[in-house]
């Protein structure tokens, strides 16, 4: 048994019912065998800001936001300043102007990247020159100072590449915007992709159980409250699995969406 977060989306009108809106919602995925989904999620949950949402600044004091229901023994956790257990979407740092830097500058990368490799012959991407290396009986290991790592580096475009990335690293934005890896990947997703991929990287992955009653836990299939399994449902999921999914899902909620943070015993 373990914990889990996980990001209740309700509708603007549970406002003055919290607490009974979030155990309907809850309700289907629930451990005690009353719940109608075969794979039964959590056996007892709490509405708290432990690893919980960020408050947009300048609305801390906000009397909408949700606060943390207390322990089983009446106790409350300290609080993590800027932090909530919930509240209405619009009082919810999504880091918009961050999101938005990070989406054009990834979209100028994407754009330099195309440039280059349309100069050169088609580069092979690493892990070719990596599966060559381990079927020459090297290993995980020896491989950065193996010939064929050499060999990878060797490439026109990915040379020619090594000689742009430096300029094009922006550590302001976030430490992972480097853009020194294995640039070949890049082309290999849209220009929509690649930007959704490293503008979502600034928000941190949640678990999320949608308005629509669908439970989103990272790594695994959508489930959904109202069928017993997946072979069986007929609905539509309302966003794909991948974390930019949930994150396109969130972010296009109705800004009085409420988003309650809660903590599952799984």
């Amino acid at each position: 048994m373990a914990g889990m977060s996980i990001t209740v989306c309700l509708p603007a009108s549970a406002a003055e019912r919290v607490d009974e809106a979030v155990a309907e919602a809850m309700a289907p995925f629930a451990r005690d065998g009353a719940g109608a989904v075969e794979r039964d999620v959590w056996d007892n949950y709490r509405i708290c800001s432990s690893v919980g949402l960020p408050v947009l600044a300048g609305h801390e004091g906000d009397p909408q936001l949700i606060t943390d229901r207390p322990r089983w023994d009446g106790s409350l956790e300290p609080a993590v300043p800027g932090e909530c257990a919930g509240g209405p979407r619009e009082l919810i740092d999504f880091r918009d102007d961050r999101r938005a830097e990070a989406a054009e500058h990834a979209g100028r990368v994407w754009d330099r990247w195309r440039e280059i490799a349309s100069r050169h012959p088609v580069a092979d991407d690493e892990s070719v020159f990596f599966h060559r290396h381990l079927a020459a009986a090297g290993t995980r290991d020896s491989y950065k100072t193996s010939r064929e790592a050499a060999d990878y580096r060797a490439q026109p475009a990915v040379r020619a590449w090594a000689e742009v990335a430096p300029a094009l690293a922006r550590p302001d934005i976030a430490d992972h915007f480097s853009f020194g890896w294995d640039p070949v990947g890049i082309g290999r997703r849209s220009r929509e992709e690649y930007i959704a991929t490293y503008e979502f990287s600034l928000l941190p992955r949640r678990n999320v159980l949608s308005l629509g009653g669908w439970w989103y836990e990272l790594g695994d299939a959508p489930l959904h409250g109202a069928c017993h399994g997946r072979l069986e449902c007929v609905h539509e999921p309302n966003f794909g699995m991948g974390g930019e999914g949930v994150q396109s899902y969130l972010i296009g909620l109705p800004a009085d969406t409420l988003l309650v943070n809660v903590r599952c015993h799984v």
